[in-house]
C-alpha cells in the first residue's frame, strides 16, 4: 500500500518473512501432522475437509451444512495456527498460505466462528479468559490522539477504495432491507430515512451527526427536515474533504463540518444541540470510552434533547478479534446491547423506549453487496496503492464481518436518549 497523507498504519505489503523458509519435507510432514489433530479438537461441527498442497483432503466436523475445501499451500500457516490460531486464519489467507478449493468464504469463516463461539461459552474458556482479561485487559484507551491514528488507519486509505463497493452516498454502515431484494441504494436510503423518523428533527433545531462520514446523513437532514443547521464531526481527514465538497450552495450555511474529536468538541459545543445522531461511530469508540462518550453527548444536548445512536452490537459477551484488531478497526470493541443502554443511562441521559433492534440479515446482507461490488471492481484499483494481499485482506475482511451477523448472531441496535429538563 502506498503512503497516505494520514498515518498509514501497519505495512499491508508482500514482505519477505523471516518464517518462510526452504521446503523441508521431514519437518513440513510433522507440522501437519501436529496440526491435523489440533483442528480437528477445534471444528466439532460442520462439513469442512482439509488438504496440504496435493494430499488427500482429511474430514473435519460432523458432516452438517454445506461442504467447504480447504488447501494449505505452505507451513508457515501450519506453524502460525499452532502459535497464534485468533490470527493464522486471516493472515494465512491475506499471504496466500491457503485457499478455498469448494465452497464460500463467509461459510467458511462462520463454521469456524460456530465452533470457537462453543468453546468460548465453556465453563473452562469463560474461566480462562476472565483470568486473561483481569490480567491483561485487550482494550485499550482510545485518548484523542490514539482515536486519530485509529481512524486514519482505515477511514484515510483512499475515497477511491470506498468508491469501489459502497453507494452512491458513501454509507458504510448497515443498511435496512425492506425486502431481500431491494437494491443496496435503496436500502440505505430506508436506514437514514428511519434513522431521520426517529430523531424527530422539528423546525428550527439544531443537529449534530458524530461520525458524519462521508456526509450523506448531514445532507438528507438539511434537504429534508426543517433544522435550523446542521453539523457534522469526523476524525477522518478524507471523509471530511468530501463531505465538504459534497455539500454545496443548496445547502447555504445550514450545513457545517468540523475535522475534530467528539470529546474536543463538546468541550466547546456545550448545550448546542437538539438532536445528536450517531451511526456506526460508537463500535470505534473503546469500552473504556463509553462515559466519555455519552458524557460527551450529554454535554452537548440541549435540555430536552434527543440522541440517536447506531451500533452493531454483540449477542454474548467477547472480545474484539486479534486479526481485526490489528488490520481492520483498531481500538474497536463491538458491544453488548445492555453495555450500550446502561453506557447511555449511567451518564444520566433517560432510555426512551427500549433498543429498536434491525435483525442480522440487515448488516450480513450490505456485506454480501459490499463484498460483491468490491470483488468485481478492486482489479480497478491502483496496485501500487493496494496489492494483491491488501485485496485479500479486504475480502477477507468483509466475509469474515458478514460470518460473524450470519453464523454468530450479531445484530444492529439504535438506542434513542433524552436529556431530561431541569
Amino acid at each position: 500500500m502506498a503512503q497516505h497523507s494520514a498515518p498509514p498504519g501497519p505495512n499491508f505489503h508482500n514482505t519477505v518473512d523471516a518464517e518462510h523458509r526452504p521446503a523441508d519435507p521431514v519437518f513440513d510432514t510433522f507440522v501437519y501432522r501436529l496440526f491435523v489433530p489440533l483442528i480437528r479438537s477445534l471444528i466439532r461441527s460442520g462439513n469442512l475437509a482439509i488438504s496440504y498442497r496435493n494430499s488427500p483432503g482429511i474430514p473435519v466436523g460432523d458432516g452438517d451444512g454445506d461442504f467447504c475445501a480447504m488447501r494449505v499451500d505452505n507451513t508457515r500457516f501450519l506453524r502460525r495456527a499452532l502459535a497464534q490460531p485468533d490470527l493464522a486464519v486471516g493472515e494465512g489467507y491475506m499471504d496466500g498460505d491457503w485457499h478455498l478449493q469448494q465452497g464460500d468464504l463467509a461459510t467458511f469463516i462462520g463454521r469456524i466462528l460456530i465452533n470457537q463461539e462453543a468453546q468460548l461459552q465453556s465453563h473452562t474458556f469463560r474461566a480462562i479468559t476472565a483470568i486473561q482479561n483481569w490480567l491483561f485487559d485487550p482494550h485499550r484507551q482510545n485518548g484523542p490522539t490514539r482515536s486519530r491514528k485509529n481512524a486514519a488507519h482505515h477511514y484515510d486509505l483512499g475515497n477511491d477504495l470506498y468508491e469501489t463497493f459502497l453507494d452512491e452516498g458513501m454509507n458504510y454502515s448497515c443498511a435496512f432491507f425492506e425486502t431481500p431484494s431491494q437494491s443496496l441504494r435503496d436500502a440505505q436510503i430506508n436506514k437514514l430515512r428511519t434513522s431521520i423518523e426517529r430523531l424527530d428533527v422539528r423546525p428550527g433545531m439544531s443537529v449534530l451527526d458524530v461520525g458524519c462520514g462521508w456526509g450523506e446523513l448531514t445532507r438528507r437532514l438539511v434537504q429534508e427536515t426543517d433544522a435550523g443547521d446542521v453539523a457534522g464531526i469526523t476524525l477522518a481527514e478524507q471523509q471530511y474533504n468530501f463531505a465538504r465538497i459534497r455539500a454545496n450552495v443548496v445547502h447555504g450555511n445550514r450545513l457545517q463540518y468540523r475535522l475534530q474529536d467528539y470529546r474536543d468538541f463538546a468541550a466547546a459545543n456545550a448545550e448546542r444541540f437538539d438532536r445528536i445522531v450517531s451511526i456506526g461511530m460508537f463500535e470505534h469508540v473503546g469500552r473504556h470510552q463509553f462515559a466519555d462518550y455519552f458524557g460527551a453527548i450529554k454535554r452537548m444536548l440541549r435540555p430536552g434533547g434527543r440522541a440517536l445512536v447506531h451500533s452493531i452490537v454483540r449477542p454474548t459477551p467477547g472480545k474484539t478479534s486479534p486479526w481485526i484488531d490489528r488490520y481492520i478497526f483498531p481500538g474497536g470493541y463491538i458491544p453488548l446491547d445492555l453495555e450500550l443502554t446502561d453506557s447511555g443511562i449511567d451518564a444520566g441521559l433517560t432510555l426512551e423506549r427500549p433498543a429498536f433492534v434491525h435483525e442480522s440479515f440487515h448488516y450480513s446482507n450490505t456485506l454480501r453487496h459490499w463484498r460483491r461490488r468490491f470483488n468485481a471492481r478492486s482489479e480497478s484499483l491502483d496496485p501500487q496503492k493496494y496489492d494483491t494481499r491488501f485485496r485479500r485482506m479486504w475480502n477477507f475482511y468483509f466475509a469474515a464481518s458478514e460470518a460473524a451477523f450470519d453464523a454468530t448472531g450479531y445484530y444492529v441496535a439504535q438506542a434513542l436518549f433524552r436529556k431530561d429538563r431541569s
